[in-house]
């Protein structure tokens, strides 16, 4: 017989794993970030960028019109003053003595009046003024705008690239990768390759600007102080590396610990039956909260970095103030290079050119995170698969007959490559039989049925269909010729009518139904409420195991399959409807090659052919009575179920004595078998699923005549139980929003914390109104005549100055670590009493769609930190800003209540505008949650 063989070389086998190796060590450059976008995106982009250049460029341009100002006034001040002197007049545009010396007016030639229109000049800038705020009105949103929905089109093609690739992917691969993994590359580090190439590009080109522009405006108008200056800029250059780098190995630690409370509580509302059903909810508790405890270590320490960060940062500011203006003065009034205005503008463009190059650091730590997580999403999208599910490589045979032949076959999983689960077996079924495999656990049975279907490829030997290698067929022509139904059916959250036509998507509803009635499954359906549109729950949760079974059993049949695979496939049914079911398959398999694994010695006898299985190897074949006389493998399993019979025979007897006399209790008891194996399903689902095969005996007939009754209440029990879960029309809850007390009350144990930490943000709000004081003083003695008094008021300014930033050091500290431990503290206790709450619900509560796992594991990790972001250090911020409106305020109306009240008509619109962003953000956050949330409840991978 000539066969079409297929080998893949070992040579080619080493070169890929060396070079999967060698791309785990390389990271991924940042314009590879970039890789999804279309030309749309990169003109999007392109423009954005200029939009965020030229938004840099504006503040620079804001201190050119500053400085222009600033001369202006003072020298308007300066003649104002001169004029008042009633010996003194305006002649020629020239200030001079009425009565004065020749040397009197000489030294007031330089003093210049009557040239300056102050309203004028001041209407002209306000222009100015207008304008660039006009400028960076549109410019701003365009920038942000352009690339978010830039970054928001390509994140959409990330997430389908990498959730089609991981659907791509061979069986052995999710063998030797976690699950958890998985779920953490889709969710977390796909929102961090976001955050890399989103607004934060956009703000990141606007600051790096204007660090360019404000040192350019500060060399070319006074290289002399900018090079004072810049000397002392390092520090905060410094200073933010520092800080970045100790803030982002303490966010990976946090994130760590958070990843593994997540995990934790993943595993247990995934396994919520077997946890309830063993009492388990307590010490799960406490496990989940284990992690908590090292994520709060991590984030308080992280608050007391920034916080001494942000000290460190406000102090050297307030000596850079103090060096700057001593120096700076000195350059004016004693060496008359520098106006006051060109002062301002060398100074402030210096000085907000180093604050945005330190505030451009959050967006390098977004970039190398975003690459960081990028380099394992693209790894996984760029990996090819050794078996593809997808592909369209293989041909397709015109004609199925259905004899498959193994040749030698030798496998071993690419999880154990040391352990040989097959080892050279040899056989043949023919088309047309149905052969049944025996043997006991780990014998090779169940990988024998996944090798047919090619989740994985023989390590040695092949495997044909009708002469045909199958690693040379088209996988997907080859699995549509192969229905299955396995042991632990899995269904999804959808439609009973949805998971039967996963069988074959172009199954129309007749087809359905009349699988649905080949699989015994029609009646049970139709007696539930919403019939075929019922929705079966998370993992088929809402239906019990004997449904389940069914319309895995009506799923496999819909597709009319020419090799009909059964993994113990009515293992969950009652007496009854396995006779059906069996009748049923019986039917199905006729001109069909049919393999099946039973435990029930009836499901095995019905067979044409038996093979028994040892050690990875096909020992004997033959009929029932051919395989009893050799007394070989099946004989003794044969042998042991017999004996199993006996004490089954006495234990139902037993049983049916006691139902007769307390019929109640056997009801009771049913329903609680029924509970504990379907907990025991879950769970045994969250692990790899073992190649036991134990062999369950069948009870005897006598006996299952004398039990019918108990048999069929417990049938009719699980029958009800499982119409009684029917999951009805999903209603969204309208949960109100929680009041504020509410919160501060889960905060109240750190009142002292709360109340230092608002101390030192009372602190921190004065500091801005001190600063626009003591730069008004600063001002104000460049118009001073006295230059003895004028050097003496700019030394007292500058050592103000110099105590300001002392004291902001320690202020900015003790609010950052104040608030942190409160906001970590809350979080924690907030986290813990969640998911304590989760698993305080009744088991239905888990079948409802709303809460699934994934969507639990999301409100876990993104609720209990909005939470903290309305206290905490909120609360900080809240106290600081009404402290510095306060102060401002008292300072505003002191020196004049009347330009204070003009500039207070423009704070409702700042409130309006504030409070629209909240709204419009807020919104646009809760949509972003549930749409992520349903996200999580689809793409949840499990074991």
């Amino acid at each position: 017989m000539n066969f079409h063989t297929y080998e893949e070389p070992l040579t080619e086998k080493k070169s890929e794993k060396s070079s999967d190796k060698k791309e785990n060590s390389i990271r991924v450059g940042f314009f590879q970030l970039f890789r999804f976008s279309s030309t749309m995106e990169i003109l999007m982009m392109v423009f954005g960028s200029f939009c965020a250049i030229v938004h840099g460029a504006a503040q620079p341009a804001v201190l050119l019109v500053l400085g222009a100002m600033a001369d202006t006034f003072i020298e308007y001040d300066i003649e104002m003053q001169e004029l008042e002197d009633p010996g003194k007049t305006c002649v020629n545009n020239t200030i001079v003595w009425i009565n004065g010396t020749i040397h009197q007016n000489e030294k007031n030639a330089t003093i210049r009046c009557g040239l300056l229109d102050i309203e004028q000049e001041m209407t002209k800038f306000a222009g100015y003024y207008a304008g660039i705020g006009c400028a960076i009105l549109v410019l701003g949103y365009l920038q942000i705008c352009l690339w978010v929905m830039a970054a928001a089109r390509q994140i959409q093609k990330i997430r389908k690239a990498y959730f089609r690739k991981v659907m791509r992917m061979d069986i052995g691969w999710f063998d030797c990768t976690s699950v958890g993994e998985l779920n953490t590359r889709i969710s977390d580090d796909v929102n961090k390759i976001n955050e890399a190439i989103a607004d934060q590009v956009a703000i990141f080109i606007q600051r790096l600007t204007t660090f360019v522009c404000g040192f350019l405006l500060g060399f070319v108008s006074g290289w002399k102080l900018t090079l004072v200056i810049i000397a002392v800029s390092p520090l905060l250059g410094v200073g933010a590396a520092v800080y970045g780098l100790a803030v982002a190995k303490l966010t990976g630690r946090e994130l760590m610990a958070y990843a593994k409370a997540g995990a934790v509580a993943d595993e247990v509302l995934s396994s919520i039956r077997t946890v309830a059903a063993f009492g388990g909810e307590k010490k799960e508790v406490e496990r989940y909260d284990k992690n908590l405890v090292f994520a709060q270590h991590w984030g308080i320490r992280k608050g007391i970095i920034m916080g001494a960060f942000t000290g460190y940062m406000w102090l050297i500011i307030f000596l850079c103030y103090a060096l700057a203006f001593w120096y700076g003065s000195k350059l004016v009034l004693e060496e008359e290079e520098y106006s006051p205005g060109t002062l301002l503008q060398v100074f402030f463009g210096i000085l907000v050119g180093a604050l945005n190059l330190g505030q451009a650091s959050p967006c390098l730590e977004a970039f190398a995170t975003g690459r960081g997580a990028a380099a394992n999403v693209f790894e996984t999208i760029d990996k090819k698969p050794v078996i593809d599910c997808m592909s369209d490589d293989g041909y397709k045979l015109d004609k199925v007959r259905g004899e498959i032949e193994f040749h030698n076959v030798t496998f071993h999983y690419p999880s154990r490559p040391d352990v040989k689960i097959l080892e050279n077996l040899n056989m043949v079924l023919k088309a047309g039989e149905t052969t049944a495999f025996v043997g006991a656990s780990g014998a090779g049975k169940s990988t024998t049925i996944q090798l047919i279907q090619r989740f994985y490829d023989p390590t040695d030997g092949m495997i044909t269909l009708d002469g045909h290698d199958i690693r040379s067929l088209n996988i997907q022509w080859l699995r549509s010729q192969i229905g299955i139904v396995e042991q632990e059916p899995v269904l999804f959250a959808t439609t009973i009518a949805e998971n039967i036509r996963y069988g074959r998507d172009e199954a129309t509803m007749e087809d359905i139904i009349k699988a649905a009635k080949q699989a015994n499954a029609y009646n049970f359906i139709m007696e539930l409420p919403q019939q075929f549109d019922t929705h079966v729950g998370e993992g088929g949760s809402q239906m019990s195991g004997g449904q389940k079974q069914r319309i895995a059993i009506a799923r496999a049949l819909v597709r009319n399959p020419k090799i009909l695979l059964l993994d113990m496939a009515t293992s969950a049914l009652d007496n009854e409807s396995e006779a059906t079911v069996q009748e049923a398959l019986h039917k199905a398999r006729l001109g069909r090659t049919a393999i099946s694994i039973a435990h029930r010695l009836s499901a095995i006898k019905a067979a044409d052919v038996i093979v028994g299985f040892e050690h990875g190897r096909a020992v004997e074949r033959g009929t029932h009575e051919e395989l009893l006389k050799r007394k070989g493998v099946y004989f003794m399993l044969v042998t042991l179920q017999s004996k199993g019979d006996t004490t089954l025979s006495r234990e139902a007897k037993e049983t049916a004595e006691n139902n007769v006399i307390e019929p109640n209790l056997e009801k009771v008891q049913s329903f609680s078998r029924g509970s504990y194996r379907a907990s025991l399903r879950a769970s045994l689902r969250q692990r790899s699923r073992s190649q036991l095969s134990n062999v369950v005996p069948d009870p005897p007939l006598s006996v299952a005549g004398d039990h019918a009754e108990s048999m069929y209440l417990m049938a009719s029990y699980e029958e009800d139980d499982g119409q009684a879960k029917e999951e009805s029309a999903v209603v969204e809850e309208d949960v109100k929003p929680v009041p504020f007390t509410r919160i501060l009350k889960y905060n109240a144990s750190e009142w002292p914390y709360m109340v230092l930490g608002s101390l030192a943000a009372a602190v921190n709000g004065a500091v801005s109104p001190l600063y626009a004081l003591l730069f008004s003083q600063i001002l104000g003695t460049f118009s001073i005549l006295d230059e003895e008094e004028q050097r003496i008021q700019i030394n007292g300014v500058c050592l103000l100055f110099v105590f300001i930033g002392i004291i902001s050091f320690f202020t900015q500290f003790l609010q950052g670590y104040t608030f942190a431990k409160s906001g970590e503290l809350l979080t924690r206790r907030l986290r813990k009493i969640g998911f304590q709450a989760m698993l305080g619900q009744d088991v239905g509560w888990f079948d409802d769609r709303k809460n699934s796992p994934g969507a639990l594991t999301t409100r876990l990790a993104t609720d209990a930190s909005q939470v903290q972001g309305a206290t905490g250090s909120q609360i900080g911020m809240i106290v600081n800003s009404l402290t510095n409106i306060g102060v401002a305020m008292i300072i505003a109306f002191y020196f004049s209540w009347k330009l204070t009240l003009v500039i207070l008509c423009f704070l409702p619109f700042l409130a309006l505008s504030g409070a629209v962003q909240a709204k419009m953000l807020t919104g646009f956050a809760s949509q972003d949650k549930k749409a992520l949330e349903t996200t999580g409840r689809v793409m949840l991978f499990k074991n």
